[in-house]
């Protein structure tokens, strides 16, 4: 009876107790962004409020017990962030829960005992505030340097000793290599229509190596790429008795045939329409095919590919180009007929490709000094690259070379003798959260071309002081002429405020001539100021440049990587 009369009483106060509305944070917070911000310490009590668009869902109710383990979290919170004499109180006044948070000293790294191979490795230093977190990736760091040496099988032995009398932390590593360890055999499960000899081509280690973790995650990558399989999985038997180490392979296919469709906007082309359809397995052996078509302001394309990536002796990629696009640009509309036939190879560290260019152009120009009517210009190409940027979406270091050159020839039935080369420099160096960008494109004509052939320069891919294509000579109805010779050049710096978002401040100058092979001419000048946001599919960009000659202002909005 007794034992009934409590359940009772207990759910009767449960019924009676307050309900708190807003929990709030003041006191040693971050005022936006960081370790203590209101946001990070809402996440840490599990408060989540709904979007303001989001009229439709109820705020979150709390009572007196949600306040205390609130407290009793942060305080767990400032500890691992090395804060052990934080005081977190709070008050609760109506529906309304105020939370005042005092720092205090945070606790510092005494000493650190760690051998010297791997005090560079860590980055916890003596006399700095210690972080749980630190401490944790700092074991990481040391696994992943000796499995990428050899070592998978090392063991790593790491305590933090916490004081909190003396108020200091004392840190000791001990590090067991055991035995240098070597690649054993590579064991393949594959259900897709791919020879295995491909396969292997693309697996990164061989048997008798010594073992490094990168090649398995190089190899995966390489996998990942065919995009026909929906699992993967690279698989290191490290529980062998002996030095050898086995690899198991596993891959399973998923659908490799896709119809996607995209909408986007940038201020270059405004609204864009994307549909595709791509076979990534097309006939079997990594084939693909690809049919699809863009629309935008500017007008349409149609396209078409064949890719094949073992055409020659396993070595040598094909790939068969054909487009036709109905466009208006700023100084002439267009009606072209293309294909492109390449022939790629990598070797000595570069990419190499070689091809045939036919070009059937007919088009209505709006500058009087360039005639109107239809072109048939074939040629032969070149292209090589070098490609060190560390990430090919949002790279924070690293360079970027490649040198094209096109010649067109009567030989071949083109109505015009021409050569036209296109060379780009990009470095890429980031500092801490700094991260300092530099493009350079220059390009050159040996005559002058149909106003298509021109190089045209301006909007968020070039010089951001201008709209698209708009740098340059112009006629009196603003119609650009582009050039013959050209020099683009960007240099761009951005501070990360958060991992996935950053702002940046640039300077851009361009050089147009419209003769071969002149760089000597004026130089258009423009700065500005922008923001970056990281996703998937790479950086959205937003940018306001200013000329320095013209005045005003130019609004840029785009996605993609420029450098």
């Amino acid at each position: 009876m007794f034992k009934l009369f409590l359940i009772i009483s207990i759910l009767s106060l449960s019924s009676f107790s307050k309900e708190i509305k807003t929990v709030d944070f003041s006191g040693d917070i971050d005022l936006v962004l960081g370790d203590f911000s209101k946001l990070n310490l809402e996440k840490v009590c599990d408060i989540s409020y709904p979007a303001v668009y989001k009229f439709w869902k109820e705020k979150p109710i709390f009572n007196e017990s949600d306040i205390a383990i609130c407290k009793d979290l942060v305080e767990e919170y400032f500890h691992s962030l090395g804060f052990y004499k934080a005081i977190v109180t709070y008050e609760i006044k109506e529906d309304k829960a105020n939370f005042n948070i005092k720092r205090n000293e945070q606790i510092k790294i005494s000493s650190i005992l760690i051998e010297d191979e791997y005090k560079d490795i860590i980055e916890l230093k003596k006399g700095n505030g210690f972080k749980a977190s630190e401490f944790t990736n700092s074991k990481k760091h040391i696994y992943k340097y000796l499995n990428e040496n050899g070592y998978p099988k090392a063991e790593v032995d790491a305590k933090a000793y916490v004081d909190i009398d003396e108020y200091k932390v004392d840190i000791e590593y001990k590090v067991t290599k055991n035995n240098i360890q070597y690649f054993g055999d590579v064991n393949i499960q594959n259900n897709a229509n791919v020879d295995s000899k491909f396969l292997e081509k693309n697996i990164e280690f061989k048997k008798g190596e010594k073992y490094n973790s990168n090649l398995i995650d190089k190899t995966y990558e390489n996998l990942y790429n065919f995009g026909i399989y929906k699992y993967i999985a690279i698989e290191p038997n490290i529980d062998t008795k002996e030095d050898i180490i086995p690899v198991n392979v596993r891959l399973v296919q998923g659908d490799y045939r896709e119809i996607t469709y995209g909408i986007g906007y940038d201020t270059d082309t405004k609204v864009k329409v994307k549909a595709q359809y791509k076979n990534e397995n097309f006939l079997g052996d990594l084939k693909s095919l690809t049919i699809g078509t863009k629309i935008n302001s500017n007008g349409f394309e149609v396209y078409n590919n064949i890719y094949n990536p073992y055409f020659i002796n396993d070595t040598i990629s094909l790939n068969n180009d054909i487009s036709y696009e109905d466009k208006d640009y700023s100084s002439y509309s267009q009606k072209k007929i293309e294909e492109k036939i390449s022939f790629s190879k990598d070797f000595f560290g570069l990419s190499h490709t070689a091809g045939f260019l036919a070009q059937h152009s007919t088009i209505e120009s709006e500058l009087e000094e360039y005639k109107s009517g239809s072109y048939l210009l074939n040629s032969v190409f070149y292209e090589t690259i070098l490609d060190e940027r560390d990430d090919i979406l949002n790279p924070k270091n690293g360079y970027y070379l490649s040198f094209y050159i096109e010649n067109g020839t009567k030989a071949l039935g083109s109505e015009i003798d021409y050569i036209k080369t296109l060379t780009q420099i990009r470095y890429l160096k980031t500092f801490d959260k700094l991260t300092s960008s530099i493009k350079t494109s220059v390009g050159t004509l040996d005559k002058d071309l149909p106003i298509f052939k021109h190089f045209f320069a301006g909007g968020d891919y070039s010089n951001r002081g201008y709209a698209y294509q708009k740098v340059g000579l112009k006629d009196s109805d603003d119609n650009p002429y582009g050039g013959l010779s050209m020099i683009d050049n960007s240099v761009e710096f951005e501070y990360a405020i958060r991992k996935d978002f950053g702002v940046v401040t640039f300077f851009d100058s361009t050089m147009l001539s419209l003769e071969p092979n002149k760089f000597d001419e004026k130089f258009y000048n423009s700065y500005g100021f922008g923001a970056r946001y990281y996703t998937p599919i790479g950086p959205l960009r937003v940018d306001f440049g200013f000329p320095l000659d013209e005045g005003g202002f130019v609004f840029h909005i785009g996605i993609g990587q420029v450098f």
